[in-house]
Parts: structure tokens; C-alpha cells; sequence
């Protein structure tokens, strides 16, 4: 059950929302809890219905600066948006080298590894580009590769566990790519069993998931689901296969129910998004939203975000709100009005939807989780069935009025144990405790391994997949740490022990918070 929790961390930090703000709001919460506050005029962005304006894909957040990053084909760059003022704050340009075509097929896929402070472009062709956001006047390291692994990198999920950056080739033959950022190398290359544009790391137990949609037709999108990449192991498994109605696209993990939400892509058989509960592969449709690309987890409200399209005329949610479709030939033709739906974990069976807002037209949406601002870059805001020159583009910008989904922590606990299979001993515990306005974690471990030169503690908490460097002592394998978080621990997700050995992490240990 949700609780009803007025102060949330972010207070702690002095980030508020102005009180003259929340007084002024015109409209009454939709059931998704969603109140439009403004929207962010894009520089070089031309007048609303011009051809080309709003060429944009994924949005990528750094917690560390409220930085939002957003991938801008229209200005061949990446925006900056500072989530603070909500306007942008600059261009980091791509490489004269990276986009050829017209139009550019890229930039794609943006993440912010937090840990590192570095960000990671995927440019739509064959390359990788990662800055050091900590030196803003370095040259990005380049990762190109070979046609024989495909071509359009695409989606990027990071694991800190193993401070590894993925990315998925979209086009055959399709491949996931990892590259170890500490070491600045490609540490895996291995053949999708379907193609992908999106992928997701789930903390709870270390691995890749893979929104397949099979979009190259070999299967007649049989494939289609949910698949999982093992990093330990190399292997991938399927978790649910649901065949053609939900040829996948975006995807994102809630750690504490082990609960993944798909995007199904815009077809003519994707009428629903899909919920995956990826213990057990029980499935579940939202048929009042589908045709989405995006799908973000808000780890502080346990909210799922996706842009998409109503397709179920007949279905309540979408009924009741008379969202208007666009002006452009392919929304009048399919009479599908443009909708944020609300995804909420808490749910089961293995989530619920919330609601849906209408939105403007677009396929990205991005979340600020620690004022839980929702930013979708849109063409057109609010849509127009009459023109499709009125109201405006650039990136609209929601309020999630929801509460926190847990009350503020003040303490809390992980015992660790090794993980099966591992072939080591590695044990540990870990304490949160609220010093002053900080979470603060320290912990104790032994039984590393005497070759272990590193060792580092994940854990989901309500900003994000946080890492916290460890102190070795090699003479009797043991490790202590105490670091600062940004937020609190999530309680019932999993925190994750990794050493390394000069080669690159691996997970040693797991426990969850309790």
C-alpha cells in the first residue's frame, strides 16, 4: 500500500519545490498523478510543424549535477538540461566523424555511469562515445566496430556492479557489446538471439535484460519478449515470450518486485504495453497504452513512465480523458490520441496501471527522480487535430504528484552471503544510517579474494544504482567501507558486493536491505 508521506529526502538536501507552485496549479491531479508545469524551448529547434524539428531519441540523467542529457539529432548533439532552472545549459556536440547521413540516423541511446561521471553516446552507425563529464574540455574515447556485429548502436544499460558499460547493434547481425569503462576495453561481444533496440540491468541479480522485438523479421517477430544476458556466464535465457502483439522496445526494472515494464513498438499488433514479472515470467497487458519506445523507473515513487499512443478507443482511462490526436496523417489515420501512461509497481499480477495524462507527440520520456520531474521531448504540445502549427516543441515538463513510495529512512540493514556458484567464500554487512542530512552506509567483508585489488558495494536506493568504493586489506582479504549515499536504500532490493582483480568486477556477494 502506498503510504502517504508529505517530506521526502529530497528535503533533506534543500531541494523544494516553490509552495507558490504547487498553489497555482489550474487542473486537478489526473488519476496518473501527472501536472503539466511548463515546457523547455530548444535553441536551434525551428517553429512547431516544421519538417525535421524534434529529431530526438533517449534521454540520459545524471544525479550527481541534475544534469538531463538529451540525444538531439536536430542540433547533432546532446542537450543539456538543467533540471534545477529546467533550461538548457549547453550542446556537447558529436564528432564530425560520427553522423553522416541526412538525416542523421543519431545520436541514439545517453547514460549517465554515475560512479565514474562519465557519459555514454551510442551515434546510430557503429560507434561508442564516452566524456568524462569531470574534464568538459576532453575529447570522448571512441569505441568503433565492425560491421560483423551489426550496425545503429543503439540502447546502452550500465552495470556497476562490474563497471560495465552495454549496448545493443539494431540492425543484423544484431549483437550486445559490453565495454569495461574503468579499463577502456570491449569485454563482451555476444550474438542477440533477437534483435533489440533497448536493454535494461537489473540489480537484483546482476543481469541484462533485453527488450527483443525481432524487428528483422526472421521469426515473424516469434521472438518477441523479454530475454536475459548472464555476464557471469555469457548466456542468455528467455524469460517471457509473447510473440507479436509486443514486439519490445523500451524497458526498465523495479528491484524491489523483480517487475519489468515493456514498451510495445508501433505496429499494427502492438496494442498493449507489457508487464513481466521476471522471477517468475508472468505476464500482464495495459491495453490502454502501447506503440511506446522509452519506459523509465522512478526508484523514488516505484513509478513506471512511458509516451505512447491510446490504441484501445473502447478502454476506460483513455475514454475519460478525450485526449486529441495530432494533425499529422499517421495519428488522424489511426484516431490514437497521445498519452503518458502511469505504470505503478506496487501493483502485482505484476503491476497496475495508474492512469494516463494526455501528452504532446513524441516516443522518449526521461525522470528526475529526485523531484520527480517528468520531461518528454515533444513536436507538438499540447497535440492539435486542426493544425499541427500551434503550441509548442521542445522538451513539456510534469510534476508527479505521487508520494515516495517508502517513508525516509533512518536505518536499515544487508546481511551479505556469497552467491552460489561464485567459487569463493565472500561474506559481509552493511548498515545505512542517517547522519545528519546524508544516508550513510558503512561495512564490513572478509573472505575476498587474496588476489583482489578492489572491492565496491551496489544498492538500489531511491535516486538511483548507487556505488561505494571500499578500502582492501590484502594481507587478510578483508575490506571496509563508509560513503555517503545520494539517497536512501530501497527496502527488499538487493545489494551487491564486487571485487576485482585487475581484470574488472565481479559479484561476489548479494544480500537485501531490510
Amino acid at each position: 500500500m502506498r503510504q502517504s508521506i508529505l517530506i521526502s529526502r529530497p528535503l533533506r538536501y534543500g531541494v523544494l519545490v516553490a509552495l507558490s507552485t504547487l498553489l497555482g496549479w489550474a487542473q486537478s491531479p489526473q488519476k496518473a498523478g501527472l501536472q503539466y508545469l511548463q515546457t523547455i524551448s530548444i535553441p536551434g529547434w525551428k517553429a512547431t510543424g516544421t519538417t525535421g524539428n524534434a529529431n530526438v531519441d533517449l534521454l540520459g540523467y545524471n544525479p550527481v549535477t541534475r544534469m538531463m542529457y538529451l540525444a538531439d539529432r536536430t542540433n547533432n548533439g546532446i542537450d543539456v538540461i538543467d533540471t534545477h532552472t529546467n533550461g538548457v545549459v549547453g550542446l556537447i556536440k558529436m564528432p564530425p566523424t560520427s553522423v553522416q547521413l541526412v538525416p542523421p540516423t543519431g545520436p541514439n541511446g545517453v547514460w549517465v555511469a554515475v560512479n565514474l561521471q562519465q557519459l555514454v553516446v551510442t551515434d546510430g552507425l557503429q560507434s561508442v562515445y564516452v566524456w568524462d563529464l569531470r574534464a568538459p574540455q576532453a575529447q570522448p574515447d571512441i569505441y568503433t566496430f565492425p560491421t560483423s556485429m551489426g550496425t545503429d548502436t543503439d540502447g546502452i544499460a550500465y552495470d556497476p556492479i562490474n563497471q560495465t558499460v552495454y549496448v545493443v547493434t539494431d540492425n543484423p547481425p544484431e549483437y550486445l557489446i559490453g565495454i569495461s569503462l574503468p579499463y577502456k576495453k570491449v569485454v563482451t561481444t555476444a550474438a542477440l538471439p533477437a534483435s533489440s533496440d533497448l536493454i535494461a540491468f537489473n540489480p537484483t541479480d546482476g543481469k541484462i535484460y533485453v527488450a527483443a522485438e525481432d524487428a528483422d523479421g526472421s521469426n515473424n517477430n516469434a521472438a518477441a519478449g523479454v530475454m536475459a544476458f548472464d555476464p557471469a556466464t555469457g548466456n542468455f535465457t528467455t524469460v517471457a515470450k509473447v510473440g507479436p502483439p509486443c514486439p519490445g522496445h523500451g524497458i526498465d526494472i523495479d528491484p524491489v518486485t523483480n517487475v519489468a515494464v515493456v514498451g510495445c513498438a508501433a505496429s499494427a499488433a502492438a496494442v498493449a504495453n507489457l508487464a513481466v514479472n521476471l522471477s517468475t515470467g508472468a505476464t500482464k497487458f495495459f491495453p490502454d497504452v502501447g506503440g511506446t519506445d522509452a519506459i523509465v523507473f522512478n526508484p523514488n515513487t516505484r513509478r513506471f513512465y512511458m509516451n505512447g499512443s491510446n490504441y484501445n478507443s473502447s478502454a476506460a482511462a483513455g475514454t475519460t480523458l478525450n485526449c486529441p490526436t495530432s494533425n499529422s496523417a499517421t495519428n488522424i489515420a489511426n484516431k490514437r490520441p497521445g498519452v503518458i501512461g502511469v505504470v505503478d509497481a506496487f501493483g502485482g499480477a505484476p503491476a497496475e496501471l495508474n492512469g494516463l495524462v494526455c501528452s504532446g507527440g513524441g516516443h522518449i520520456i526521461g525522470v528526475d527522480p529526485i523531484t520527480n520531474l517528468v520531461y518528454l521531448p515533444t513536436s507538438q504540445y499540447p497535440l492539435d487535430p486542426a493544425a499541427n502549427t500551434s503550441g509548442a516543441n521542445g522538451v513539456a515538463v510534469f510534476l508527479d504528484t505521487a508520494p515516495p513510495a517508502q517513508a525516509p529512512v533512518t536505518h536499515a540493514a544487508a546481511t551479505l552471503a556469497a552467491i552460489p556458484g561464485s567459487g569463493g567464500s565472500a561474506a559481509g554487512t552493511v548498515q545505512f544510517n542517517l547522519v545528519g542530512r546524508r544516508m550513510h552506509l558503512t561495512a564490513g567483508a572478509s573472505g575476498l579474494s587474496s588476489s583482489g585489488v578492489a572491492a565496491w558495494i551496489t544498492v538500489p536506493t531511491t535516486v538511483t544504482d548507487e556505488f561505494l568504493a571500499c578500502a582492501v586489506n590484502p594481507a587478510n582479504q578483508t575490506a571496509v567501507c563508509s560513503e555517503d549515499l545520494l539517497g536512501d536504500p530501497l527496502i527488499g532490493a538487493v545489494a551487491t558486493l564486487s571485487v576485482d582483480s585487475g581484470s574488472g568486477g565481479v559479484a561476489v556477494a548479494r544480500g537485501a536491505v531490510h
